[in-house]
């Protein structure tokens, strides 16, 4: 099975009903994977609003909410909701996509060290760098984002794992 297929099955098993999502060439895979799962998928037009999407659901129900956004500038575009969902207590998972980390055609094109500029307002933030891993990631990941006090877990989906055998 594909790593996004295996991902879609661990959110799955985390309870996730909603995604608050804006797609990307980076996460086309994980949308894919999406299509015939029993989550459903709201697009939403930037990825700040779909992050207050996702906090305001996790607020309202104690269930992380969970957004997912492209790489690079998108991914900052969190930064606002995931610091309102931490420094609120409100539980939420950020995935966000990634260039391919083995070998990338564009290079360094709109990469940004995302899980380091997430650190101050997250619990958790972590690179998926083996598709044989992600079971334990998002445990991890809905863990953080919903024990003691709630808060924000941050996963970055590169391209290539997303689309590898596991």
């Amino acid at each position: 099975m594909k790593a996004s297929d295996l991902l879609v099955r661990c959110l799955e098993q985390e309870g996730v009903k909603y995604i608050f999502a804006v797609p990307g060439e980076e996460n086309l895979d994980l949308l894919e994977s999406l299509r015939t799962s029993s989550i459903t998928v709201i697009i939403v037009r930037h990825e700040q609003a779909g992050a207050f999407m996702a906090a305001t659901y996790g607020r309202l129900t104690g269930r992380a909410g969970v957004v997912l956004t492209t790489l690079g500038p998108g991914a900052m575009n969190l930064m606002t909701a995931l610091a309102y969902a931490e420094l609120g207590g409100m539980p939420l998972v950020a995935i966000t996509g990634q260039k391919p980390i083995k070998r990338a055609k564009q290079g360094q094109f709109q990469k940004i060290d995302t899980v380091n500029i997430t650190k101050p307002v997250s619990k958790l933030s972590r690179t998926i760098e083996i598709g044989e891993k992600i079971p334990v990631l998002v445990r991890r990941a809905f863990r953080a984002a919903e024990s003691e006090r709630p808060g924000v877990a941050v996963l970055e989906l590169p391209e290539d794992i997303a689309r590898e055998e596991t």
